[in-house]
């Protein structure tokens, strides 16, 4: 009876162990030449008369022999063009300058952060942002649905290889996740040449983060939602400076607020209606984020 009980607990484990995703080429070890890794692609383009890449491989690397580079340029044809990476693929139409984004690739359960280390020098006032999205695909809508999601930015200069981790909060207390992206952006908001990311040793933790537990996010809400005009936040007993924040699908931040305690802010006329993110943050920590719908 005993080895059975072993055997059991063993195959629990095992299958626990495979119902964990690796990210794809998450180390940046095997690229195909300079510009191009499986499972991954960025702003980048080869076409003859048009040319530029804001993403490629580095040596300078935190292990191994390469790291990602995302870095934000100009082109005479475009303009400034943001450093961006992503996991997926892009179509770029260079008769309107276009681009088709197919992000996503496999995962499975539902990963609890997101790890890996970087380097970052800004120019400007720009911010670096690593974001990730998970998905599960809802066979009756025929589309995919965001479950959840997470992103870190920051504007300060980091010199060496510093450690980070992105807390996956989700929308949904049960579902689990079949796809997911991750994407590095060496600018937000404004593009200022020369900005340069540096990215290697990208992992999905599995394991609860302990740092969320503390905060008591239940009690906070985000309403209406929809929204059209003015967006209230409850903060309930989590009284101290924290940060409101919308984003896009893309990571890109579109709203930004300082609060204690509840807030309302008027949503611009200038963002388009749809689908974003808002996120609490208190202490540099997502600590809720809600699917919000705009609508105009």
């Amino acid at each position: 009876m005993k080895k059975i009980v072993v055997f059991l607990i063993a195959s629990l484990a095992i299958s626990q162990a495979f119902a964990q995703t690796a990210v794809p080429n998450g180390d940046f070890e095997n690229w195909t030449d300079q510009y191009h890794i499986p499972n991954w692609d960025g702003l980048n383009y080869d076409g003859g008369f048009l040319n530029f890449h804001t993403f490629m491989r580095t040596t300078d690397a935190h292990t191994g022999n390469y790291a990602a580079q995302v870095e934000t340029i100009t082109q005479s044809l475009i303009g400034d063009i943001p450093g961006i990476a992503f996991t997926g693929s892009i179509d770029f139409d260079p008769t309107t300058f276009e681009y088709n984004f197919n992000v996503g690739v496999p995962v499975e359960g539902r990963p609890t952060s997101l790890k890996g280390f970087y380097k970052y020098a800004p120019e400007g006032n720009d911010s670096m942002a690593i974001v990730i999205g998970m998905f599960h695909w809802d066979e009756a809508q025929n589309n995919l649905d965001s479950i959840g999601g997470g992103f870190f930015f920051t504007g300060n200069a980091v010199g060496n290889y510093t450690e980070f981790e992105v807390p996956i909060m989700y929308f949904d207390p049960v579902e689990e996740a079949d796809t997911m992206y991750v994407m590095l952006f060496s600018s937000l908001d404004s593009y200022h040449v020369g900005s340069v990311l540096k990215v290697d040793d990208l992992s999905l933790n599995y394991n609860p983060v302990g740092m969320i537990e503390s905060v008591d996010a239940e009690n906070i809400s985000i309403f209406p939602n929809p929204v059209s005009d003015e967006l209230h936040v409850i903060a309930g007993e989590n009284a101290c400076v924290s940060e409101f924040i919308v984003t896009d699908f893309l990571g890109r931040i579109v709203l930004k607020q300082s609060f204690e305690n509840n807030f309302s802010i008027v949503v611009p006329e200038n963002i388009p209606g749809g689908i974003y993110f808002a996120t609490i943050r208190q202490n540099g920590l997502s600590i809720k984020t809600e699917k919000i719908f705009i609508r105009r």
